[in-house]
């Protein structure tokens, strides 16, 4: 460090010996020589001369100097004479004079002020709290302008000649360096990763449409080979059109990015225990919700004993009564399976559901109950339905139970007004089913039906109506209950059509 300041030092005074030097050539030239031009004129090489010192009281000095010295050696070459052709080229020479160092001044002034904008950029560069670094894209440039698309070797091209011109503390640090000197010079490539790829290929083709600011969120590694993910703001400068210099700044999102993945994690595993806690709602109805299959099992394999010690004509309504047993047996399965799927964090069943045709077979199912009950039963269904998706067992178990309470509702109205409605509607964005009864309606308000362990029966366990609002809810949809102006209590679902779940999701 020592010699270049000596050096400096020495190289500022051989050229200030020399801008004399030159002067007083100049000087003796103009007053002895017998040539009739304006030599002063040349004194305009000692303004030029002087401001490679870089000061603009040098400058104003020797411009002042040499005006001095121009009308000293035309009073000392032509004292006496009148005013002439040699008056005239001391008037050229003192505005050559006075151009040249006004110029040269308002050139210093640009320079320093040029000097000091890009010390101030340096220095917020290399202070910034966040990384930033400068790279020599004109090679992909000249790439991508020949015609080529950035296809996968072009990136690799791109990414192998993007060479850094200057980094920042942090932008080394970033990549696990320590000196920021350990950056200059080199490329990315060692940091890349197939997304860090794929990002350079999105930019390159937002640079290439014009854009000049461009921001993207890809994933490098580290020097000790972490995963790191990053914001990148890939800025390039007004009159840099060329790319060879392409500002790049970055911001580490990788806490913030495991903490996101820590959150999706912490509410799965809240969901789990909101399924957990569902499962154990549902252990508590369980005894409701299997002993209607398990009751009719029972009830048609007495029936199929009976027709069984009877003649053999009777064998048709054994079959029967064995294919209803098969049947309850089955929907008994697959209700326990769907408590089993709960507890073992399975997402809920996307499956297709014709809503049409499980009405009629719930009510098919529940047809010799209510039967017994006196139960009438009017089915409303459109023509065309929308496609539903769901879980279909569990719309059946909701369907079921729905059904189930109106008729108990209906317990201790006369058996020729019983009369269960079930009416399918379309709606705007979805489908409703409406279950409605021909009871005394509901004493209460209606949504606390819908709170666990509330109920109005005396053998009721309260369950039922929240668990089914868990289920409808779990398919995007609303469970809600009213009194029906006519009479009666009505209570409504509503499942969104099978495109509608997933776009809001």
């Amino acid at each position: 460090m020592g010699h270049e300041a000596e050096r400096r030092r020495l190289a500022a005074q051989a050229q200030s010996v020399a801008t004399v030097l030159l002067a007083l050539g100049i000087f003796a030239l103009d007053v002895l020589s017998p040539l009739q031009g304006a030599v002063a004129v040349l004194y305009t090489t000692v303004v030029l001369l002087a401001t490679r010192a870089h000061s603009r009281e040098l400058t104003l000095s020797a411009g002042f100097v040499c005006a001095l010295l121009a009308v000293a050696g035309y009073f000392i070459s032509h004292d006496g004479e009148p005013l002439g052709s040699p008056a005239v080229r001391l008037a050229v020479s003192l505005v050559a004079i006075a151009v040249t160092t006004l110029v040269s001044v308002r050139h210093q002034v640009a320079a320093e002020h040029r000097r000091i904008a890009d010390q101030r950029y340096r220095t917020i560069f290399n202070a910034a709290g966040f990384p930033i670094w400068e790279g020599d894209w004109s090679q992909a440039f000249a790439m991508l302008q020949g015609g080529r698309s950035p296809d996968a070797e072009t990136i690799d091209l791109a990414a192998r000649t993007a060479v850094i011109g200057d980094a920042n503390n942090a932008a080394a640090a970033l990549f696990g360096l320590t000196r920021r000197e350990e950056l200059v010079g080199g490329t990315l490539l060692p940091f890349h990763t197939p997304a860090a790829e794929a990002t350079l290929g999105r930019i390159l083709q937002a640079m290439i449409a014009g854009e000049t600011e461009i921001e993207e969120e890809t994933r490098f590694v580290t020097a000790q080979g972490e995963p790191v993910d990053v914001l990148l703001r890939v800025t390039l400068p007004p009159h840099r059109k060329e790319w060879k210099q392409v500002l790049v700044m970055a911001l580490d999102v990788t806490e913030r990015n495991q903490t996101h993945a820590r959150l999706a994690q912490a509410q799965a595993q809240l969901t789990h225990v909101s399924r957990i806690t569902t499962l154990g709602q549902l252990a508590a109805s369980i005894a409701h919700e299997v002993n209607q299959p398990l009751s009719a099992l029972i009830t048609y394999a007495k029936s199929g004993k009976r027709w069984l010690a009877r003649e053999a004509p009777d064998a048709a309504e054994v079959a029967d009564c064995l294919d209803h047993v098969v049947s309850n047996g089955t929907r008994a399965a697959d209700v326990i399976a769907r408590i089993r799927a709960l507890a073992r964090r399975a997402d809920p069943r996307q499956d297709a559901i014709d809503l049409g045709s499980l009405v009629a077979e719930t009510v098919e199912l529940l047809r010799r109950d209510l039967n017994t009950h006196d139960v009438t039963v009017a089915v409303t269904i459109p023509d065309a339905l929308p496609p539903l998706t769901g879980d279909r067992v569990q719309m059946q178990q909701v369907l079921m139970n729905l059904m189930l309470n109106a008729e108990q509702a209906m317990a201790q109205v006369a058996p020729d007004a019983r009369i269960l409605r079930v009416e399918v509607v379309t709606e705007t964005g979805g489908v409703a089913v409406h279950v409605r009864d021909s009871g005394s309606g509901i004493a209460v308000e209606p949504e606390s039906l819908f709170s666990p362990f509330f109920t109005t029966k005396a053998d009721g366990m309260g369950m039922g109506l929240s668990i089914c609002r868990s289920i409808i809810e779990s398919h995007g949809g609303t469970l809600g209950a009213a009194n029906h102006p006519e009479g009666g209590a009505v209570f409504s679902f509503r499942l969104p059509l099978a495109g509608q779940l997933e776009s809001a999701a």
